[in-house]
């Protein structure tokens, strides 16, 4: 088990166990007076639990007690949890704990409680001097993406239609320059500096699932090296 990138073996401890929880979904239904059957409004899909039991060892109860509070201090912030036996990942914030004993002074158990959501490794796709890019999005809880266009001509405003977003408008791209509109930390950028003046959208991109997981992107030129990259979210 890794917390981001720290293998817990470093706190001479153990994954034992894991027990998830889909997220708790209800579907808003409202039957209005006189109506034959009740209508349906936009399902909100919240997060998922996780526990996570965990085994401590030491040398004495001293050495247990450091281990298990040096692996607590990484849990202090939203985390990514890469468990053992699991090839998705989790992206956790804790909210709660326990540590008990066991028979021996050198051994404790601790529980980790959890609310976030699944994902899988990132994916990429790449389009140069396209018009049109068509592709299914993979998962099944809609997910943020980053955008990244390189400019090979000069372009004075790239049009972006397909995305879930709605239009996205960028203006003035010189040749050589590469623009990010990034959906997961809400940032545009052209080499590195701020974009945002420049950028004209209703929300920043993220794709969707399901029925509705084919997405056709149109662009107004074609003078583009497009990287489209997201992480497949997970119910």
């Amino acid at each position: 088990m890794k917390i981001d990138s720290v293998d817990i073996r470093s706190f001479d401890a153990k994954q034992l166990t894991v027990d998830f929880e889909p997220p708790q979904t209800g579907v808003t239904v409202e039957m209005f007076d006189g109506a034959l059957i009740p209508s349906e409004s936009e399902t909100y899909t919240p997060l998922s639990g996780l526990t996570v039991t965990v085994l401590f060892r030491g040398k004495d109860r001293d050495e247990v007690q450091k281990h298990v509070s040096d692996f607590n201090a990484e849990l202090q912030k939203g985390v990514v949890l890469t468990l053992d036996g699991y090839s998705r990942h989790f992206k956790a914030y804790m909210t709660g704990n326990s540590l008990s004993k066991t028979i021996t002074k050198t051994r404790y158990t601790a529980e980790f409680k959890f609310t976030g959501y699944w994902f899988s490794d990132e994916v990429s796709l790449n389009w140069q001097g396209v018009y049109e890019a068509i592709f299914e999005a993979q998962g099944n809880r809609a997910t943020p993406c980053r955008l990244t266009i390189t400019a090979t001509e000069y372009i004075e405003q790239l049009r972006i239609n397909g995305l879930s977003c709605g239009e996205i408008t960028i203006d003035t791209i010189p040749r050589g320059a590469t623009v990010i509109i990034d959906g997961e930390t809400g940032f545009a950028t052209m080499d590195g500096e701020n974009k945002f003046k420049d950028v004209s959208l209703m929300e920043f991109p993220y794709l969707t699932t399901g029925q509705e997981k084919e997405h056709h992107l149109i662009f107004s030129d074609n003078n583009t090296l497009v990287t489209l990259q997201y992480k497949p979210m997970w119910l």
